[in-house]
């Protein structure tokens, strides 16, 4: 159990506002005139070749005496891909179709005002998808089904996810009964969850891990580690031939292993946008993340802060050692939000304080931003074709923040694809710092720069995404295509570390068979959002070529039934066929696939490739900063070297019962298996000795 605790922070570390489907009134409903309620939430995850099928029943009734037009939320994980949706109404299952966008909203229009049963399916952002519903009446009862494919995280021999159960004030009772079952192959050595109870079993598809519950409010989402029989995961190929078209899709997983003999030094310029907009609780939640980036500096690391509102404020006034970041944590604490938004300038400042002739360092800038720019030059074409020559020479990698639903997230889509780095969006509800610390740790072990994929012996068309790449410790790249034959394939990884070039060789064989349909999905999704990248961002278009892109964005859609901003998906009774309950036959026996994916942003959906994981040597709990030494993880706080300590035994009774008592708690337990921290004034102590029992742990903290 112990090799779990390295990767459980991370895996906790993702959370939402909301996380579970809901059904949400379009209008305010009186007091104690009833709502919606989940009468049932039943989950079945299958695991095979490092990829999760999540299928999802969801059971909402209307208890209000309002017949009610009602809109169904469900957010997607960002590397999903959605291969089912569909509501049964009665005895009837409804299933729909891509449409374009505007002609699939006036269609749902027309419907309505007929007082019939459509549901629409709309983009409506990043990692969220969104049915409208009308009419649901009074007492009635529908059924949701949704099933998506997603790409499992990679860290050492271990997968991870986050299954979204969490609800936070959508439903007006506890759901019924929720039930999630996992099902794994043989590869798969343990299932662990630092967050709900479950228990293995032996199901009809072989070992299975069950957790149930009734009358529950979740409180967090399941998260899940999945441990595998072999010492590490290998980088794979997973392939799935097409009989109608005759050919094939591929989904390539690199893992190139690379011993870190030598820390690679990193400079990183942080730069904050003050202006009056980021006032209160952003400015924040800001300043804390970047106190938390701070002290997760290494020896040897370089940092500088930039501040910009009208004005640019060059704080640190070139890099600093890591060594003098106590003294700056002081003074981030005391940054105010004021002005207006010159990011032009700050740009150019934050730029320039990189050298061009340190090829030995890891070079990172994190931009965060929650506007658009007021001040100094505005035009986003100049921003951008100012900014990336200077990048690029200096060898920057660019990380964008937008916050709020202010930014243009055009230039930060364009920054950080012009200059080899990510971007994050941060919704109203999400934490600022943990989406910023989040990528910090990922990017924190720089593995190989400028990263070039080749495949040879085979004919392949169509790679996506794009190179080159970066690539991180623990981190695993993804690439799809196309292919026209089964046989071997020569794949060939090139990079830089510290000025120094590595290479790894791979080979693999295609095949034509045909069990793998979310494969041609995956695919589908990146291709679709390399053509809307091209459309939106390339200025050398003409007006036809740019129809032309977006015919065949509309094209890919309907054939793979995804929505994006060009298309929107419908269940109408009087345009598609209806099947009765007993078609269905339960979890197990879906319908025809239909494939819906995930509305997200253009620049997260090119990203998915990446996987992220790894860990520091600190970090934070909720704010609370954690050192690890020896193998412990250690509060940061001089009490615990003055404390009386109580030891108990990791995964022991007491230790589920304190879990249970305290989400705070249960995050740090996530750390590991040997940890030092301070709850409610006592000195805990984890490790493999200590305390078993509930009454052991009573009577000892009744002493304290």
């Amino acid at each position: 159990m112990k090799r779990l605790g390295m990767i459980l922070l991370f895996v906790l570390a993702v959370t939402s506002a909301f996380s579970n489907g809901v059904v949400i009134p379009q209008f305010p409903l009186e007091q104690d005139s009833g709502g919606f309620v989940m009468n049932t939430h039943n989950v079945h995850i299958t695991v095979e070749d490092g990829i999760a099928t999540v299928i999802i029943e969801e059971e909402f009734e209307n208890t209000s005496t309002r017949l009610l037009e009602a809109v169904y939320l469900f957010p997607i994980p960002s590397s999903a891909v959605i291969s089912d949706f569909t509501m049964k109404i009665g005895d009837q299952i409804l299933k729909g179709e891509v449409l374009p966008a505007d002609e699939a909203r006036e269609i749902y229009q027309e419907i309505v005002a007929k007082m019939k049963d459509p549901a629409l399916l709309e983009y409506v952002g990043t990692q969220l998808i969104r049915m409208s519903i009308y009419p649901f009446e009074p007492g009635e009862r529908r059924q949701f089904f949704i099933e998506y494919s997603q790409p499992l995280e990679i860290s050492s021999n271990s997968y991870s996810m986050i299954y979204p159960l969490k609800i936070d004030s959508f439903l007006s009772a506890p759901i019924g009964s929720v039930s999630v079952r996992i099902s794994v192959p043989l590869q798969i050595a343990e299932v662990y969850s630092p967050t709900h109870p479950f228990v293995e079993t032996t199901g009809v598809s072989g070992r299975e891990y069950v957790f149930i519950g009734n009358d529950l409010i979740p409180n967090s989402d399941v998260a899940l580690v999945l441990t595998s029989s072999e010492d590490e995961i290998p980088s794979s190929l997973a392939t799935h031939w097409d009989e109608s078209t005759n050919e094939g899709y591929f989904l390539l997983t690199l893992i190139p292993r690379i011993k870190e003999e030598i820390v690679i030094p990193k400079d990183v310029v942080f730069v904050l946008d003050i202006s009056g907009s980021m006032y209160g609780e952003k400015i924040e939640q800001a300043k804390r993340a970047l106190e938390q980036v701070l002290q997760m500096l290494r020896p040897g690391d370089r940092f500088a802060l930039v501040t910009f509102d009208g004005r640019v404020h060059n704080l640190t006034g070139s890099l600093l050692d890591a060594s003098e970041k106590a003294e700056w944590i002081e003074k981030v604490r005391r940054i105010q939000a004021d002005g207006m938004t010159n990011i032009y300038d700050a740009l150019q400042t934050s730029i320039d304080m990189f050298s061009k002739y340190d090829t030995g360092r890891f070079k990172a800038l994190l931009f965060l931003t929650d506007g658009e720019p007021t001040e100094g030059i505005t035009d986003i074409g100049r921003i951008i074709s100012d900014a990336t020559p200077e990048a690029r020479a200096r060898n920057v990698h660019l990380f964008s923040f937008g916050v709020g639903t202010g930014v243009v997230a055009e230039l930060l889509d364009r920054l950080v694809q012009e200059n080899a780095g990510r971007v994050s969006y941060i919704v109203e509800g999400e934490s600022i710092e943990a989406k910023v610390t989040d990528l910090y740790r990922s990017i924190e072990t720089p593995a190989l720069e400028n990263v070039t994929v080749s495949i040879e012996n085979l004919d392949v068309r169509k790679t996506l995404p794009e190179g080159p790449y970066s690539l991180f410790s623990g981190q695993a790249l993804r690439i799809s295509g196309i292919y026209f034959d089964e046989g071997d394939m020569r794949v060939t990884v090139e990079g830089t570390r510290g000025g120094e070039r590595y290479r790894y060789e791979y080979l693999f064989k295609t095949s034509k068979r045909s069990d793998s349909p979310f494969i041609e999905r995956i695919w589908a999704q990146k291709r679709i959002a390399h053509l809307a990248n091209l459309y939106r961002y390339d200025p050398s278009l003409t007006e036809a070529e740019k129809d032309e892109l977006k015919l065949e964005i509309i094209a890919l859609s309907k054939k793979f039934n995804i929505i994006n901003e060009f298309t929107s998906y419908l269940i109408a009774p009087e345009r598609v066929q209806t099947y009765t309950a007993g078609d269905r036959g339960g979890l197990g026996a879906a319908p025809p696939a239909d494939s819906v994916m995930a509305a997200k942003s253009v620049a997260e959906m090119e990203q998915d490739q990446f996987v992220e994981g790894g860990s520091s040597d600190y970090t934070f709990v909720d704010g609370i900063g954690f050192t690890l030494e020896d193998g412990v993880w250690i509060q940061d706080d001089e009490e615990v070297n003055t404390l009386e300590s109580l030891s108990l035994a990791a995964y022991s009774e007491a230790y589920f019962e304190l879990a249970n008592r305290s989400e705070w708690v249960a995050k740090v337990f996530a750390l590991g298996d040997r940890i030092r921290f301070i709850y409610e004034g006592v000195l805990i102590q984890i490790s493999d000795e200590g305390i078993q029992t509930l009454d052991e742990l009573l009577d000892a903290l009744d002493k304290q």
